[in-house]
């Protein structure tokens, strides 16, 4: 069990929510906080490379990625009984952002592996906001 769906089973608005619900949450920022490492690590990676000019679109979506991939976990979890239903903008937000990073790193994946892995990370983000949305 990951620290994030322990975090979400203690807390006191945890009886509040449904378990399909609980779980797509935990995944959703899980998946997020993943990404924002693998899109921080990315971006980092792409620097050292040779032909860093032709990959600063993907740096620049890579970092715009890892800002609201860590923001949207921080939201995510916060989710206390006055808090209300998960704010759509905010997975809206993540799911725009990250599919711009995966467009941007895919164009460099067969060259530059940190570039697939990037690109990977933020196709799990977008399958766990479908996800969310669904338990919602």
């Amino acid at each position: 069990m990951s620290h994030s769906r322990q975090a979400l089973v203690v807390h006191p608005a945890a009886p509040d929510m449904e378990e399909s619900h609980r779980t797509a949450l935990s995944e959703c920022i899980d998946a997020a906080l993943t990404c924002a490492q693998a899109c921080t690590t990315g971006a980092d990676a792409c620097l050292e490379e040779p032909e860093v000019a032709a990959l600063r679109q993907a740096m620049r979506a890579q970092q715009n990625c890892a800002a609201i991939c860590s923001a949207s976990a921080q939201i995510l979890s916060r989710f206390g009984s006055d808090f209300g239903p998960t704010p759509a903008s905010v997975l809206r937000a993540l799911d725009d952002l990250s599919t711009l990073c995966e467009d941007a790193c895919r164009v460099h994946a067969g060259a530059y592996p940190h570039c697939r892995v990037t690109a990977e990370a933020c196709a799990r983000v977008r399958a766990a906001i479908v996800a969310l949305f669904a338990a919602v």
